[in-house]
């Protein structure tokens, strides 16, 4: 398994991850009518932790809640008008990993929400991307696993 991704995707995903940083950005990879490309979605961790911090422990310097601008995008993807390639994220101060909170989010009903999407992580080191990992589904393994990022 690869992920195949333009070099102008992944630099769009690169820029948004600089731009956020020293918090976590967050988006999509979509492809319409053969061509993709990302739609950068709003990080609200921050509000989030500040309404329930209980329920939301962490600020967006560790974790990320898509916003609004997410839900055309699902349904997009539901309703055949788009799909979902990718969902990205970044890991501020941190490696390119799919971690265990990753993977929880991914699978809130114990399988992923979108099987066939990818996930890509960012690592933004002292306001750098230092590092871009992808991480496909595995269903024999029931786990996210590492892929090739094949950038054209």
């Amino acid at each position: 398994m690869t992920c195949p991704l333009s070099r102008t995707v992944v630099d769009d995903m690169r820029e948004h991850a600089v731009a956020t940083y020293p918090e976590e950005c967050c988006g999509f990879v979509v492809e319409r009518d053969g061509v993709l490309s990302v739609v950068r979605i709003t990080n609200i961790q921050n509000q989030m932790h500040a309404q329930h911090p209980e329920e939301f422990p962490r600020t967006a310097a560790m974790a990320y809640t898509m916003g609004p601008e997410e839900l055309p995008i699902r349904l997009g993807h539901d309703r055949g008008v788009l799909t979902i390639h990718a969902i990205y994220h970044s890991h501020p101060q941190h490696a390119a990993y799919f971690s265990d909170e990753d993977k929880r989010a991914a699978t809130p009903l114990g399988d992923p929400s979108y099987p066939d999407a990818a996930h890509v992580v960012l690592s933004v080191i002292d306001g750098r991307v230092r590092d871009v990992k992808a991480f496909r589904w595995d269903p024999a393994a029931r786990d996210f696993l590492a892929v090739a990022l094949e950038v054209s």
